[in-house]
C-alpha cells in the first residue's frame, strides 16, 4: 500500500488580510470617484415671466481647501513601502476629498511617517 502525502498550500492570514484591504480600498476609491463625478451641479439662471419685477439669484460659492496631514503607520500592518496606501479619503466638516501620498519616511524600526496632501471641497 502506497502512502500519498498531500501538502496544503495556504496563503498566510497576513497576506490574505493585506489583499482584502487593498480590494476594499480600491472599492472605496471607485465609489468616491463615482460620487464626485455624479455630484457636479450646474447653476441655473432664474428667469421671470414678468419683466417689471427684479429677482436675484443667490449662489453658494464652491468651497475648497488645501490639506496636508502627516500620519504614523505601524510597520506591522504595512511591512514594505509598496503596502502603504497612495491615497487617503479625508473629510473635514462639510468638505471632503481624496489626498495623494506626498512623502514617506522611516521614523523608527516599527513605524512609517507618511504625508498626504491635496484639495478637499464641498
Amino acid at each position: 500500500m502506497d502512502i500519498i502525502a498531500i501538502q496544503w498550500v495556504c496563503i498566510p492570514n497576513r497576506e490574505r488580510e493585506i489583499k482584502m484591504k487593498k480590494k476594499i480600498m480600491i472599492g472605496l476609491l471607485t465609489a468616491v470617484a463615482c460620487m464626485t463625478m455624479g455630484s457636479t451641479s450646474f447653476a441655473a439662471i432664474a428667469t421671470t415671466p414678468n419683466n417689471n419685477s427684479a429677482e436675484s439669484v443667490h449662489a453658494t460659492p464652491f468651497a475648497t481647501k488645501y490639506v496636508k496631514i502627516q500620519q504614523i503607520l505601524p510597520k506591522s500592518q504595512y511591512p514594505t513601502l509598496g503596502d502603504i496606501p497612495t491615497t487617503l479619503n479625508y473629510a473635514e466638516n462639510d468638505l471632503y476629498g481624496v489626498l495623494q501620498l506626498l512623502s514617506m519616511d522611516r521614523q523608527t524600526g516599527y513605524t512609517w511617517t507618511v504625508t498626504y496632501g491635496g484639495y478637499i471641497s464641498n
